[in-house]
């Protein structure tokens, strides 16, 4: 399961970002800078997230290890709470804040870069002012919050699957029952 975690958050938190950025540079069409002049990775975000990673790794752990219904000390749940505010903290404090520094000062997603709209600069692709006939201004700060929140979003979700998680950890999957060729639940072996 830890590995299914960790690819998910991998492809989540490090490939969407980075991938969204990349989309971003190409559709800038003649209006784009080099490519390696563009920064869209950065170390910082790359490294909160695999910290994030290895933050996860005790509480697989664990999970694998301490046999359900044992009794938890004083001091064992003071180490949990620590451990789980500090995941919390990582997950919501550092890894956006990271991804908003480097939106803002490495991939310019700033308020004034007027993508779609009356004053767009997106019209790429031979599209004839598609993206400029909207009656509709959208920045690429717009773009940049819209992945804040997806971020956040993801954090929720993973959270509230942690808690999932663990409290099922214990519990047998629960057997199907058998089923005739027409897909209906066998009652009773057929005689003759």
């Amino acid at each position: 399961m830890a590995g299914k975690t960790i690819g998910f958050i991998i492809a989540s938190l490090l490939a969407m970002p980075i991938g969204v950025a990349a989309l971003l540079w190409l559709a800038d069409g003649p209006n784009r800078g080099r490519f390696d002049e563009a920064k869209i990775i950065s170390v910082r975000y790359i490294v909160a997230v695999l910290i994030f990673i290895v933050l996860m790794v005790p509480f697989f752990w664990v999970a694998a290890k301490r046999k359900v219904g044992t009794p938890i000390t004083w001091g064992e749940a003071m180490v949990g709470a620590t451990y789980v505010f500090f995941l919390l903290f990582w997950l919501y404090g550092v890894v956006p804040h990271e991804f908003l520094n480097w939106s803002d000062a490495e991939l310019g997603l700033r308020p004034d870069r007027k993508i779609i709209g009356p004053e767009g600069t997106w019209d790429w692709w031979g599209t004839g002012g598609l993206w400029t006939a909207i009656p509709l201004t959208i920045t690429k700060q717009t773009l940049r919050d819209l992945l804040a929140v997806t971020i956040y979003g993801i954090g929720l979700g993973g959270f509230i699957w942690a808690c999932w998680f663990w409290n099922n950890r214990g519990k047998a999957p629960v057997e199907v029952a058998q089923t005739s060729a027409y897909g209906r639940p066998l009652v009773a072996k057929a005689k003759g």
